[in-house]
């Protein structure tokens, strides 16, 4: 075979290494081993004697230092020989690309601006400004209070006194603005104090419960050209009705119920002799009344205890409660109390049940006098048609969620039949309170107030 010599090296025809003067290529492979690592030694030294001789900068420049950028997308190496054909662009795909760049080329970002957001969620209500959610209120020109209204306790019931003004203040400011009327609140602890402000000309309209408007009528009735007007009723909110009460006369939802736990073995007032009672403070006209015809149905004397114990608690859910956690055998509180706690918490039919149910006469009024009416006209029908239109604003849905009322109505005929057929059963129970109800009459009878924040709070 014909070779050829180049430095000593020999190679075949197919430059195949045939040898080194004679040499082995056994001998060739570590002869080159050897040169290569004296080498990597030579440059071992060689690049740590640089590192040492140039140590780097620790005063040198940000932008003269590597930083990675994060931001930039990573290459992905690829998986096998399908992907890599698949990245390759061969002469093919390079003349398509020429071809069709300049027709398919991304279009310009030219999206229009986004329209202005509709500024309505609902029918009749707006978003509120983004920028001033809460803007301040328009400002009232100073006025002087031209009406007083008596709010009697029985209608604001376990609230305080400044609870209730401070609720009342955006209904005065309201009517200040809406009909240039200014008002002003009167809280009164009872029906006495009502009436002798209506006569007395200090009030010209009162809000009460119906048994004290009933009262003040009665007293009326002796008073020579002048009487009570009605001019409103209130409809709970949260109103409910039961199987007990669905067939019954009179506005839904105005009815006292007598509820037990659910898994109790009470099944009827006759029951409850013996047991513990919890009832709400200050919440007596509908309560009592009901409790006295009760009493009077199970033929028991009045002046006799019938129940081992009655609890006062600040809030009517607060009686409810207990009955649930086993500290009250029974409560006995208004149907918008169980009507709420059965919306926010479902315990109707899984943690109670209704024993007992009242006519319907649990509900408040609003009315005046004859000598009022001849003296401030005016003033009174504008106050009455912002009463009723209440729900149209927000301070009036204020004022309506304090009072647990849905809303106000224009007296109606039959609106107080019940009540007046029941009120004989008020006045025993004003006049004769039974023995285990006179702490609803005592204003200074202890009260629990140990509340509850939410269902299942301790």
């Amino acid at each position: 075979m014909k070779t050829t010599t180049v430095n000593g090296w020999t190679y075949g025809a197919s430059g195949v290494f045939r040898g080194h003067r004679g040499r082995s290529l056994a001998e060739f492979v570590r002869r080159t081993s050897a040169i290569g690592r004296w080498c990597g030694l030579i440059f071992l030294f060689v690049g740590a004697g640089c590192a040492q001789q140039n140590p780097p900068d620790a005063a040198s420049p940000p932008e003269d230092r590597v930083v990675y950028d994060r931001t930039r997308p990573k290459t992905i190496a690829p998986r096998d020989r399908l992907e890599r054909r698949a990245n390759e662009r061969g002469a093919d795909l390079r003349l398509v690309d020429r071809l069709m760049d300049d027709r398919t080329r991304i279009p310009e970002f030219d999206r229009p601006p986004l329209p202005p957001p509709a500024r309505t969620i609902a029918p009749g209500v707006t978003l509120l400004d983004d920028a001033e959610p809460f803007p301040a209120p328009e400002p009232t020109a100073p006025k002087e209070e031209t009406i007083h209204v008596a709010i009697a306790q029985s209608t604001y019931r376990t609230r305080t006194d400044e609870e209730v003004l401070a609720a009342v203040q955006p209904f005065v400011d309201l009517v200040h603005r809406e009909v240039n009327v200014r008002g002003a609140a009167d809280l009164q602890p009872d029906a006495e104090s009502v009436y002798f402000g209506l006569i007395d000309g200090e009030t010209q309209m009162a809000i009460a419960h119906v048994f004290d408007y009933l009262m003040v009528r009665s007293w009326l009735a002796n008073e020579e050209n002048n009487a009570t007007i009605l001019l409103a009723s209130a409809t709970p909110a949260n109103a409910r009705s039961t199987t007990l009460d669905a067939d019954l006369a009179g506005t839904e939802g105005t009815s006292i119920e007598l509820v037990v736990a659910l898994d109790s073995e009470i099944t009827s007032f006759a029951d409850l002799r013996g047991k513990k009672l919890a009832v709400a403070a200050a919440v007596e006209a509908g309560p009592g009344t009901f409790l006295t015809q009760l009493l009077l149905d199970a033929d028991h004397p009045l002046d006799e205890r019938y129940f081992e114990s009655v609890a006062l608690r600040q809030y009517p859910k607060d009686a409810v409660i207990d009955v649930i956690k086993g500290y009250a055998d029974a409560a006995c509180v208004d149907q918008g109390t169980v009507g709420a706690l059965a919306r926010f918490y479902g315990i109707d039919g899984t943690r109670v049940r209704t024993i007992a149910v009242s006519p319907r006469y649990n509900m408040d009024v609003l009315f005046t006098t004859i000598n009022n009416l001849e003296t401030h006209r005016t003033e009174i029908e504008l106050t009455q048609t912002q009463l009723t239109t209440l729900g149209k604003d927000p301070e009036g849905e204020e004022v309506l969620f304090f009072f647990d009322t849905a809303g106000w109505f224009n007296y109606r005929d039959g609106d107080i039949a019940v009540p007046l057929e029941y009120f004989e059963t008020y006045l025993k129970f004003v006049d004769e309170t039974p023995a285990d109800l006179t702490m609803l009459r005592d204003p200074d009878a202890p009260v629990n107030r140990r509340t509850y924040d939410r269902f299942g709070d301790e």
